[in-house]
């Protein structure tokens, strides 16, 4: 959607005395594990980034959200090999851009912005949590709503083969 519609549409539900907070819902992704996971368990909430507009979107009209990633039963990175650092990521759906989001433990963290339509949310285990390109093996995988028709079960990556 362009910046003006998003413009036209959040003045036309001010206008209509509806507040624009009330539309800014979030999206539980469950987080499916791996052979690599374990015990571990999660799910990713998908919360509009924060904005005084009510749904923070960017310049070119994507929407913006932070993510409450809620996991346990964690491996110790260190048992999968030479790990240091649970990981989470936004993963474009053809796998060509791995955004690191920072790093994640058991318990709740909340992690962003991603400003990405379609995405997949990626825990894995990594040397540092200062890396930008995914080495580790993956853990945990989640799919964006808007992913849900598309599936990547095929895919090795998501089989536990790196």
């Amino acid at each position: 959607m362009s910046p003006a519609r998003v413009a036209a549409a959040a003045l036309a539900l001010a206008l209509a005395g509806r507040p624009l907070a009330a539309q800014s819902d979030s999206y539980a992704v469950p987080l499916a594990p791996t052979p690599a996971a374990g015990a571990a368990r999660g799910q990713a909430r998908l919360h509009y980034a924060a904005s005084p507009f009510g749904i923070a979107v960017t310049v070119d009209g994507r929407a913006s959200y932070d993510l409450a990633i809620t996991l346990t039963g964690l491996p110790a990175p260190a048992s999968l090999g030479r790990y240091g650092v649970i990981v989470a990521w936004a993963v474009s759906p053809d796998l060509s851009l791995w955004q690191p989001l920072g790093a994640v433990s058991d318990g709740t963290t909340t992690l962003g912005p991603v400003a990405l339509n379609k995405f997949l949310v990626v825990i894995s285990a990594e040397t540092t949590a200062e890396v930008t390109t995914h080495a580790g093996p993956v853990l945990l995988r989640g799919y964006s709503p808007s992913i849900w028709l598309q599936s990547f079960i095929t895919h090795p990556l998501f089989r536990g083969v790196n």
